[in-house]
C-alpha cells in the first residue's frame, strides 16, 4: 500500500515514582516516524498506520539502578519498534499487521537473552512466550504505550465533541488491573486549527480489582486516585501537530506516579 504522507514525532517523558521505600524519577526522549496508509483493502473501515522508533534514550535518573533497568525494559521493547496497525473510526487498534516479523525479532532476541543469562531471562521468556501467542494482549499493550496513549486519545472523540464517556484505562504502575475512569472532552477551535482538551477523573462507581492490587503490592488499606488532563493540537484538516499529557495515581500514601508526556511534530 502507497504511503499518503510520513509525520515524524519527537516524545518526552517525565516520571515520579513511589513504591514503597523506593523513590525515582526518570526522563526520557524518543524520535517516531508515523507513515499514513490509507484505508485497509480488506476493510475500508480501518486505517492503516505505520509506526516506526527509530531512538530511545535515557535524559535523566535518580536512581543509578535505573539506568540499567529502562535499557533492559527498551532492549525487550525492540521488536516492537516497527509496528503496521489498523486503527477503527474510534480510534482502537484492530490489527497488527506485521505480527510475523515481530515473532521474528522475539525469537532472535530470545536466543541473544539465553546465550547471555538463561536462569535469568527464563520467566522473562516464559511470560513473552505467552504473550506471543496471545495478538489480542500485545494489541492491548500496544495501545498503552506512551506514543499510542497520545496520537489515540482523541482520535474517536473527534467524531463528537463536546464528549463524556465513562471507560477504563490500566494503570500506569504495571499492576496490572484496570482504572475506571470518566473522560471528557471539549475542542477550541483556532485559526490554524483546533485543540481537543480532556480531563479524566476515577469513577466511582465502576468497579476495581482491590484484590489483586492487595496481592501484588501487600497493601491492605487503599486510597485509589487517578488524574488525566492532556490538550491535543491539530490542523483544520486533523493532522496532529503536538500534544501533552499529565497523568496522576494513587494507590495510597505509598504507591503513587505522575508522569508528564509531550509529543511535537519534528518533520
Amino acid at each position: 500500500m502507497e504511503v499518503q504522507n510520513i509525520t515524524r514525532f519527537r516524545l518526552t517523558v517525565k516520571g515520579n515514582v513511589k513504591m514503597l521505600t523506593m523513590m525515582d524519577s526518570f526522563a526520557t526522549e524518543g524520535r517516531y516516524e508515523l507513515s499514513a496508509r490509507g484505508a485497509n483493502s480488506m476493510r475500508p473501515e480501518l486505517q492503516e498506520y505505520v509506526l516506526e522508533e527509530k531512538e530511545v534514550k535515557l535524559t535523566d535518573y535518580f536512581d543509578p539502578n535505573t539506568y540499567q533497568l529502562i535499557e533492559y525494559v527498551n532492549r525487550l521493547a525492540s521488536i516492537y519498534n516497527r509496528q503496521h496497525i489498523c486503527i477503527n473510526r474510534e480510534g482502537a487498534i484492530k490489527g497488527l499487521l506485521n505480527l510475523p516479523e515481530i515473532k521474528t525479532k522475539w525469537e532472535e532476541l530470545k536466543k541473544e537473552l539465553m546465550q547471555v543469562n538463561p536462569v535469568a531471562a527464563f520467566e522473562v521468556i516464559r511470560h513473552r512466550d505467552r504473550e506471543m501467542d496471545q495478538p489480542v494482549a500485545i494489541i492491548d499493550n500496544l495501545s498503552n504505550t506512551h506514543f499510542m496513549q497520545l496520537f489515540l486519545c482523541d482520535y474517536g472523540a473527534q467524531q463528537e465533541l463536546p464528549l463524556k464517556r465513562q471507560t477504563a484505562t490500566p494503570d500506569r504502575m504495571g499492576i496490572g488491573f484496570m482504572m475506571p475512569v470518566v473522560q471528557t472532552f471539549r475542542k477550541d477551535q483556532q485559526e490554524s486549527g483546533y485543540t481537543i482538551h480532556t480531563e479524566a477523573l476515577l469513577d466511582n462507581s465502576g468497579r476495581i480489582d482491590k484484590g489483586m492490587i492487595t496481592r501484588v503490592t501487600g497493601q491492605q488499606e487503599l486510597d485509589i486516585k487517578h488524574f488525566t488532563r492532556g490538550s491535543f493540537q491539530h490542523t483544520e484538516d486533523g493532522v496532529l501537530q503536538s500534544a501533552e499529557m499529565t497523568v496522576f495515581e494513587q494507590l495510597n500514601e505509598e504507591y503513587k506516579s505522575d508522569l508528564y508526556l509531550q509529543l511535537e511534530k519534528i518533520g
